[in-house]
């Protein structure tokens, strides 16, 4: 698919192209603001009661109560109803809706495509993954953050707590481009390692993912066992290349080249594959119940990325 490429103007030095910008790292001032924020997990989720933040559908005898059951033996005489058995002359608990944990898992690309744009595409998705995860980590989550390339990299996780929030930003800072992607492989094989399920996390630019490729991963990942959250990574460059005349397009996984002349009508062309490959992803999500969301690098995380996870309701 030729808008995979990375664009470059043909005879210019390796250098005119554009690279990523300095390291990612981690913003105490940010972190701080983090921990007010949790992520808005489903209640389907399978998850600890009475550990955790998140709403459930357990329900356990409590003083707030959403509905009554029969009183059985070993019930906490705290919770029984006695206005009920004042009035009805039966014994009934108070039963209440469960908080529980969740299990939250962050995918990252590590492949060579990643590694474009100032900032790059990778510094982006390392600040997204590293926000996801020190949310989950502040409210007692547990959380799992995965890089992969043409197959899983080592791990970190499962963690739990903030005590582990700075082995979780150094794990993520490490962090390198690789190999190049099969991102169907990656998702179908993180499935059957974690049938348990959970909030999922998708760091991505997804180029060598076409909408059929990552419907074959998601088929694997739907709800209600896993909420999905692909947050497809670009630069802006990508989206509408500022470039004319001849130029050599670079495969950016590959390295492969090829000389393509472009005017106004290639370039047109270009832009409307892209708005057409980005509405069959977002349509390919959504068949299978997951969540999309287009984040560009040079977004200002705080300023821009946050609110926007906010508007769509992924984070409160």
């Amino acid at each position: 698919m030729w808008f995979k490429t990375i664009l470059r103007r043909r005879g210019a030095p390796a250098s005119a192209a554009p690279r990523r910008g300095g390291p990612f790292r981690a913003n105490e001032a940010m972190l701080r603001r983090l921990e007010r924020l949790t992520v808005d997990a489903s209640r389907s989720l399978q998850g600890n009661p009475n550990s955790g933040e998140h709403p459930s559908r357990h329900q356990l005898p409590m003083a707030i109560f959403s509905e009554h059951r029969p009183y059985s033996p070993g019930d906490d005489y705290r919770t029984v109803d006695w206005n009920a058995y004042a009035r009805h002359e039966q014994v009934v608990v108070k039963l209440g809706e469960a908080e529980q944990d969740v299990d939250v898992h962050v995918l990252v690309d590590c492949s060579r495509s990643m590694d474009y744009g100032a900032p790059s595409k990778l510094v982006a998705a390392q600040q997204f993954a590293a926000a996801v995860g020190y949310i989950a980590l502040a409210h007692s989550d547990r959380v799992r953050v995965t890089p992969f390339s043409a197959a899983r990299l080592a791990g970190f996780g499962p963690a739990q707590g903030k005590g582990r929030a700075p082995e979780l930003l150094r794990f993520i800072e490490r962090l390198a481009p690789a190999s190049a992607t099969s991102l169907a492989d990656v998702l179908r094989g993180y499935a059957r390692q974690h049938e348990r399920g959970g909030l999922l996390v998708i760091c991505s630019d997804l180029l060598a993912a076409p909408a059929d490729t990552l419907s074959e991963g998601l088929r694997s990942l739907t709800p209600p066992r896993w909420q999905v959250l692909v947050a497809h990574t670009l630069e802006a460059g990508e989206l509408s290349p500022a470039l004319g005349g001849l130029v050599d397009l670079e495969d950016a996984e590959t390295g492969e080249r090829i000389a393509v002349q472009l005017d106004e009508a290639a370039l047109q062309q270009y832009r409307q594959n892209v708005e057409r490959w980005q509405r069959e992803i977002a349509e390919a999500c959504g068949r299978y119940g997951a969540s999309y969301v287009q984040v560009l690098a040079d977004w200002p995380f705080e300023r821009a990325v946050l609110p926007y996870l906010r508007l769509r309701r992924m984070v409160r």
